[in-house]
């Protein structure tokens, strides 16, 4: 909703008066302190009047409010409910949080619907999301041509994880020069497992690489968390 400048007397005049706009403007201020002490449990009753007479951003705000617990009681029942609702009225972060719970579930067709919506938005999420179903077997037999399309779009837009996967696959096919592109581009941003095997092809001298730079790489990717780059920089350490 387009926030016009009013003061905050007016959003409280408007909205006592049933104006949606300004009954959605005045719950987000309570919600984030925004000129006014945060009330969240005031902000959710907002969202709530809203969000039963249909309004779509208020149902995907207070769902997150009941899923988090921000300032009201978890709801989980609930806060699924009206995910759903603001996603079947095209909401793009309600679809991708509803297809999550979906997935969790074990629901993939249904997941993939409300992922595919809120990916033709232009949401990388829900792209990536969509690259893994169908690299998986989720849906069946893995369609890896679908997935590398989807990885590829979110890999475009920035997304590091993304980017990591279309390495693997142009790993797998061989294509050491776009598999050795796309992990740079996500280890440049801090994605781990691009790290790892940026280092380890190094290493390894499947691209090229000095030495030097390849313990940098599985260094960085060791302080974030990934264990077989510990080992390989243990295995180095005790062969000097």
């Amino acid at each position: 909703m387009e926030q016009q400048q009013f003061s905050l007397e007016d959003y409280i005049c408007m909205a006592e008066q049933g104006n949606p706009d300004a009954k959605y403007i005045l719950a987000t201020k309570y919600r984030n302190g925004e000129g006014v002490e945060m009330d969240k449990v005031k902000a959710a009753q907002l969202y709530r009047e809203l969000a039963d007479s249909g309004d779509s951003d208020a149902q995907y705000d207070l769902a997150f409010m009941l899923d988090n617990g921000e300032g009201i009681e978890m709801d989980r029942t609930e806060s699924e409910r009206y995910f759903k609702l603001s996603a079947d009225q095209g909401d793009s972060d309600a679809c991708l949080c509803y297809a999550g719970i979906l997935f969790e579930r074990g629901q993939y067709a249904e997941a993939e619907q409300y992922f595919m919506t809120s990916a033709m938005k232009g949401d990388v999420k829900a792209e990536y999301n969509l690259g893994l179903l169908y690299m998986g077997e989720y849906l069946g037999k893995p369609d890896v041509g679908k997935a590398k399309e989807w990885f590829e779009s979110a890999a475009d837009k920035g997304f590091a994880y993304a980017q990591s996967m279309m390495g693997s696959i142009y790993l797998d096919e061989k294509d050491m020069a776009h598999a050795e592109e796309y992990f740079r581009y996500a280890a440049d941003q801090g994605e781990p497992t691009a790290q790892y095997n940026l280092g380890a092809l190094g290493l390894s001298n499947q691209i090229k690489m000095s030495d030097e730079e390849a313990v940098e790489w599985l260094t960085k990717a060791a302080a974030n968390g990934m264990e077989p780059a510990y080992q390989i920089l243990m295995q180095l350490n005790a062969q000097r």
